[in-house]
């Protein structure tokens, strides 16, 4: 008995000993947000990690800040979604770092924002995702874009920013997908006078893994996701079956006439009966 009690007490402290250990090595797998900076924003306080609330000051109040540059260290990804009041007037942006074990969210209130009167602008300035390469880049000439995504994706979150920072746009932020799902997402861009613009983003799947694609954005080497889209799906896939397809139409019409005109109903060296 003394023997168990003893085994059961040097276990006990032997855990005891290494939970420090234990919950240093769980601490050091949580990333960390190092730096972060904003177009047409200065963030009014020196970034630190530990720090999760800030003030942003707007260089023009009417234009909404975009994500410029961060530096993240360990594996997570980072999102950047709009705050809105209910009058669905801009406040802020929060940025969450999303990684295995939770995520990290650090809040930018705007500090000088000033509503405008009443304008037009129901446009789109960017448009982000997990996991997704948006293309073309938004611009205002194109409505229709296309979102390239890995092929084992099964929830996709979606952010998207106004050009007016008074336009409101309203996001299914995380969409769940079947496995081999398609979709098309229309998101509408609302301006402040009410009038309303529609877009179209049709999500296609990628030969690429998840993991492959993740590496890939974090090099910025976007450009080979959007060409390693499924063979089906490629642009001079389509052309090649469109043009066989007609082709084959074309010489189908061309021997359908050229029977009709070629072949003779009567034969001419034979004799007529009645002759």
């Amino acid at each position: 008995m003394k023997k168990i009690f003893s085994s059961i007490l040097l276990c006990l402290v032997i855990s005891t000993a290494l939970l420090p250990f234990s919950a240093l090595a769980a601490d050091s797998e949580v990333p960390q947000l190092k730096a972060v900076s904003f177009k047409n924003a200065t963030v009014t306080e020196d970034f630190s990690p530990s720090k999760h609330e800030y003030s942003l000051v707007l260089g023009n109040t009417e234009v909404t800040p975009t994500l410029d540059s961060y530096e993240l260290e360990g594996d997570a990804n980072l999102f950047v979604n709009y705050v809105y009041d209910n009058a669905r007037h801009q406040t802020g942006i929060k940025v969450t770092v999303e990684y295995a074990n939770g995520t990290l969210i650090y809040d930018f209130d705007y500090k000088n924002i000033e509503y405008h009167r009443e304008n037009s602008d129901n446009y789109l300035r960017e448009v982000m995702c997990n996991l997704g390469v948006v293309y073309p880049e938004i611009n205002k000439d194109t409505t229709e874009y296309t979102i390239y995504i890995p092929r084992d994706l099964t929830v996709l979150e979606l952010f998207a920013a106004t050009r007016d920072t008074s336009a409101y746009c309203e996001v299914p932020n995380e969409i769940s997908l079947t496995t081999e799902q398609e979709l098309d997402i229309p998101l509408v861009v609302t301006a402040s006078n009410g009038e309303k613009r529609v877009y179209s983003f049709a999500v296609r799947r990628t030969d690429k893994s998840s993991k492959d694609f993740a590496s890939a954005i974090k090099r910025g080497d976007t450009e080979s996701l959007v060409k390693n889209e499924i063979f089906y799906q490629r642009p001079e896939f389509m052309i090649i079956v469109v043009g066989t397809a007609a082709v084959a139409l074309i010489l189908l019409v061309l021997l359908k006439v050229g029977k009709r005109y070629t072949i003779e109903v009567d034969d001419s060296d034979e004799n007529d009966f009645f002759a």
